[in-house]
């Protein structure tokens, strides 16, 4: 096992503190820990590259979405964060986008799809990312992060690896240079989807190959 002990006190620490508001913890496996079998060695390459230019909405279409969700497509709703003039610079590609489902705008399903760079810098020298998880160490970050949650699991042949989280509802998939995370549209409030008990994991991989990220 190449586990630092930093990294195991960094991330029990973490646990310890998040425990009791997210639900989702449960004590570390230090076996688990130390296993990144679930890297895959079969990765051939990007099919997307990062830019920090680039908007996380482009490869994402209103048909896709209303499809998926069985509605029509002026029920969905983008907000690209990468054009608005409320982006912060140097920040990462964000697209958030909403499905109007119930009588206001506090029930509608919302999601997103954000390409966060790996710890580095920008060409202008600006830091691109200091978050654990997205630097050299990420595989045995990303096994610690796994250790730690109850609802999280693999997926297989998706980018360098891939980490779907069930109580977050995020599809987290390592590709060279950066992370792409896709959270399906969904809202706890909204009590007729609630019913439908749908699989946004389904939902999270049919986005991510809809997109073009992967096969």
């Amino acid at each position: 096992m190449n586990v630092s002990i930093r990294k195991i006190t960094y991330y029990l620490v973490v646990v310890a503190l998040a425990q009791s508001c997210l639900g989702d913890k449960k004590m570390a496996d230090i076996e688990e820990m130390g296993n990144t079998s679930f890297v895959n060695k079969n990765f051939k390459g990007n099919r997307i590259n990062y830019n920090m230019n680039s908007s996380a909405c482009e490869n994402m279409s209103a048909s896709v979405i209303a499809s998926m969700y069985s509605v029509t497509e002026d029920k969905v709703i983008f907000n690209d964060i990468s054009k608005s003039d409320r982006r912060v610079p140097n920040s990462p590609p964000i697209c958030n986008f909403y499905i109007k489902d119930g009588e206001n705008d506090f029930l509608w399903l919302r999601g997103s799809i954000s390409m966060i760079p790996d710890n580095g810098k920008n060409a202008d020298g600006t830091v691109t990312n200091t978050s654990t998880g997205y630097g050299k160490d990420w595989a045995e970050e990303w096994a610690i992060q796994k250790s730690t949650s109850k609802s999280s699991e693999w997926i297989e042949t998706s980018g360098m690896a891939a980490l779907w989280n069930e109580s977050k509802r995020v599809l987290n998939i390592k590709f060279e240079g950066y992370t792409l995370n896709i959270n399906p549209p969904g809202n706890k409030l909204n009590k007729d989807e609630a019913t439908k008990n749908r699989d946004y994991k389904k939902a999270a991989l049919a986005m991510a190959k809809a997109c073009g990220y992967i096969n």
